[in-house]
Formats: structure tokens, C-alpha cells, sequence
């Protein structure tokens, strides 16, 4: 077999030569990243019962949530733990919920409560930042009003992943599971996104596609001034500053069961294509290296299996070469799909997940062209509106 290889390569066209080898290239590149990814991983300190529990001030904004907030709020105020308080900030809500909050907080000396007294354009981001001033704490943590999943010691597990060297601690969150069709793309797309910008933070690339979960020191968020100008800013809120302020040495990603949460969420269309737009949105916003680096390699993965099937088409006799390379890229990428998921407690997706990282990419493409195209006329509106 190997002198036949060796032949039909000595015998190959200039153009059909050039081909395979930059598809061995570029799946190297691939298993190469992915090896590395495997071993970083693998050395991560999964332990979260550290001795010290620094505290944190959970925060949490909420419009019309009367029912989450009755439902949820009294299993995140009953931590046995004296290192933490909930802020929670109501968003000029027209149901009961600040009755409901006026209840709890009689109840319990670590809720504290807020609220916006008119609509108010961009009103998550100002209620956060009322929020934000609210804390008595240096560290914050931000959940949603619908979270009703986690550990008993989620909490305490959470105080102490957070070491005087670091600024940011990134714990997973997704949807909790159910039959939905569209549930299960939100939850595969979530996992997938968290994924990503654990590899790339790993290389020296930091960044990050969701506030929820994420604990960070207070002082980063003044110190950036607050929104300002990202005020304006839809689909993503905290995460665009997190960004700017994360830096390899001083981020941490845990990945493990203990730290993480799920909320409930009717995911309907619509909120699945909202989480595209939202990790468009927070890629336009990084640093020139890092929209750099992540182009490159979205175009390496896309152009691969197009590639693959021009190089079997046209020079047929090096097939066996191309499926052992293939095949050991696929046996990586199972693997890390695997062990992610069993660290993330995350079923039920593995096959879906690997058929949907196939076949979505060449979606986001016309996607992310149609988003970007539907801005471009927004800026051009408002600019003329304003001369």
C-alpha cells in the first residue's frame, strides 16, 4: 500500500499536490489545537472546597418576573452561607413582583432591592449599574430571575473558586432540558459557545459570551466608567465589558457541576437566533487580534470539508492517507465533546451536538452576512437622523 501511496503521489499533478497538502496542513493545525486544548484542560484544578470564601453579591434584574421570582428567589436567599447577598433590581414592572420582593425582603437581611420607576431605554444595562453600586461586596455574580438549578453549595462552591490573583471566575451555565426542538439548538449552541472561548482564553485569546455566572470584581466595571458608549448595545450587555477587562492570567475558566446553573426558559425560535446575533454582536466588539484569530480559524474549519471532498474527487488514490487524518481530527474532537460534557453534566447532545457543529457553521455564514448587512442600514438611519 505504501509504495502505491508513493507512487500516485509521484505521479500527481502540480494542482492536485498542492491541494492534499494543504488539507494536511490544515487538519494538523486542527489536531495540533486540539491536543494542546486536551492537555490544558485535563490540568485545570476541577476542586472548588477551597478554605477561603471570598464574598459576593449576586445580582439579578427583573421585569414582570413575579412567578420566577416566587418560585426561585427563596432557594437562592437560603444559602447557609454569611458571604453573600442578592441584589435584585425591578425594571418598572407592572405585575406583583415588587410585592413579592417586599415580602422576601422582610424575611431575609440579605436581599436587597431596587427599581427603576419609569421605562427607560436600555433599561437592563442601567439597572445593572444600580445594581452594581448597590454592592457592599468587592466581588459580583450575576443570574437571571428564571435560574432554579444548581448545587446545594452552589454558592459556597462558588466563594471559593475565587483566589487573590484573579479578576474573573467563568462557571458554565445553560437552559435547563426539555423535548423542544429548539431547546435542545439553544443548549448545543450555549455549550458550543462556552467551549470556544474556553479554547481560545486557553491560547492567550480571552473572552467570553455570557454575563450569567461570571464572577468579577466590582472596581473593573468602574474603572471602565460603566457602559458609556456600549449603552447602546443590543443582545449583549455585561459581557462586552467583562471583555475588555479579561486578561489570561487573571481569568479562570471551572469546569465542573458544582458551579454551574440552569434556569428555565421557553426557547422559541426567535430566542435561538437572538443567541447567534448576541455572539455576532460580542465578536464585533473584541480587539483587532482577536477577531483576527478567530476569522482565520472559522474559515480553516469551514473550508476543511469542502476541501476534503474536492482532494477524494480529483486525487482518489491518497484516500487513505486523508481518513487517517480525518479520522484521528474526529477521534479529538469526540473526545473533548465527551469529556466536556460529563464535566458540565450536559446530555443528551453529544450526537446532535457533533452533527449541529458540522452543519450550523455554513448557516452562521449567510446569517452573520444577512445581521451585518440589517445593521449597516440601522447606523445609516440613525445617522441621517441626526444631521
Amino acid at each position: 500500500m505504501i509504495n502505491n501511496l508513493l507512487k500516485t503521489i509521484s505521479e500527481a499533478e502540480i494542482f492536485q499536490l498542492v491541494l492534499f497538502f494543504i488539507l494536511l496542513t490544515l487538519v494538523f493545525i486542527q489536531v495540533l489545537f486540539k491536543i494542546i486544548f486536551l492537555i490544558r484542560i485535563s490540568l485545570l484544578k476541577q476542586d472548588t472546597r477551597g478554605k477561603t470564601r471570598t464574598p459576593v453579591s449576586i445580582i439579578m434584574t427583573e421585569r414582570n418576573e413575579e412567578e420566577n421570582l416566587s418560585e426561585n428567589l427563596p432557594g437562592l436567599l437560603a444559602f447557609n452561607n454569611e458571604n453573600y447577598e442578592v441584589i435584585v433590581v425591578d425594571d418598572f414592572s407592572q405585575d406583583n413582583s415588587l410585592s413579592v420582593l417586599g415580602k422576601l425582603r422582610e424575611a431575609n437581611s440579605n436581599l436587597k432591592v431596587s427599581a427603576l420607576n419609569q421605562e427607560t431605554r436600555f433599561s437592563i444595562k442601567l439597572s445593572q449599574n444600580i445594581g452594581l453600586k448597590s454592592m457592599k461586596n468587592d466581588w459580583a455574580l450575576v443570574v437571571p430571575p428564571s435560574v432554579n438549578q444548581y448545587k446545594n453549595e452552589w454558592v459556597v462552591n462558588i466563594c471559593s473558586t475565587i483566589h487573590p490573583g484573579a479578576e474573573t471566575i467563568i462557571n458554565y451555565c445553560n437552559v435547563t432540558r426539555n423535548k423542544k426542538f429548539f431547546n435542545k439548538l439553544f443548549r448545543i449552541e450555549t455549550f458550543l459557545l462556552y467551549l470556544k472561548s474556553m479554547a481560545y482564553s486557553m491560547a492567550g485569546f480571552p473572552f467570553v459570551f455570557f454575563e450569567n455566572n461570571v464572577v468579577f470584581r466590582k472596581q473593573k466595571y468602574f474603572e471602565l466608567g460603566g457602559y458609556g458608549k456600549k449603552i447602546k448595545e443590543p443582545y449583549a450587555n455585561l459581557e462586552l465589558l467583562i471583555n475588555q477587562f479579561l486578561s489570561k492570567k487573571k481569568c479562570r475558566f471551572v469546569l465542573n457541576d458544582d458551579t454551574a446553573i440552569r434556569f428555565t426558559e421557553k426557547v422559541s425560535r426567535h430566542d435561538f437566533l437572538d443567541l447567534i446575533r448576541k455572539s455576532f454582536c460580542i465578536e464585533q466588539h473584541l480587539s483587532f487580534s482577536k477577531r483576527l484569530v478567530l476569522f482565520l480559524s472559522s474559515f480553516v474549519k469551514l473550508i476543511i470539508l469542502p476541501l476534503l471532498v474536492v482532494v477524494i474527487l480529483l486525487f482518489t488514490g491518497v484516500w487513505p492517507i486523508v481518513l487517517v487524518a480525518v479520522c484521528i481530527l474526529l477521534i479529538l474532537h469526540l473526545f473533548i465533546i465527551k469529556t466536556m460534557q460529563n464535566r458540565l453534566n450536559e446530555r443528551k447532545i453529544f450526537i446532535t451536538s457533533l452533527i449541529y457543529d458540522l452543519v450550523v457553521p455554513y448557516f452562521k455564514i449567510v446569517f452573520r452576512w444577512h445581521f451585518n448587512r440589517k445593521r449597516h442600514k440601522q447606523n445609516g438611519r440613525t445617522k441621517f437622523k441626526v444631521i
